[in-house]
């Protein structure tokens, strides 16, 4: 089950990243947030980078590490994007984390897998496993946050 559901997710690869691109929400810097309506930037490496390292921890590598110069939350987060205050859609890093969920089961929809590919049971599985592939991502970007200290109000402060 997993190599084919590598294998898919790999062949519909530039269509998920696209989709998590236009999926993904993130609010603008905090100096930028007073021109209304204007959204934050992520990067196309992080998502390139994270939906590499979603694959490997899918090919039953839970330790997978990133290459060489992947553009960690750090290296845009708060210059391009910012977390707004108690909201969920406001963090960066969950709404990433969402976004990427729905990015990534956008190719197991009907209208995408025509061919049936996936029963319905096959693909509440690879939710799953997609979802925790994107938590194992997540999580260690949270750990390497510099701004989770510096905000009172992000819900993985408190954890440290």
């Amino acid at each position: 089950m997993h190599a084919r559901l590598v294998s898919y997710l790999q062949d519909n690869r530039e269509q998920i990243i696209e989709n998590w691109l236009t999926e993904a929400e993130i609010p603008p810097p905090q100096d930028r947030s007073v021109d209304g309506g204007v959204e934050g930037v992520v990067p196309y490496a992080f998502f390139s980078c994270a939906f590499d390292n979603v694959l490997q921890r899918l090919s039953l590598d839970p330790d997978a590490e990133e290459g060489a110069g992947v553009p960690h939350l750090n290296t845009f987060l708060g210059l391009t994007c910012d977390c707004q205050q108690r909201a969920f859609g406001g963090r960066v890093c969950m709404e990433l984390h969402d976004s990427g969920l729905t990015a990534f089961m956008s190719v197991f929809s009907a209208d995408w897998d025509a061919d049936h590919e996936f029963s319905e049971i096959d693909r509440e599985c690879s939710k799953d496993l997609i979802n925790h592939a994107l938590s194992g991502f997540f999580a260690k970007e949270i750990d390497l946050c510099l701004h989770r200290t510096f905000r009172k109000d992000c819900p993985f402060a408190a954890q440290y």
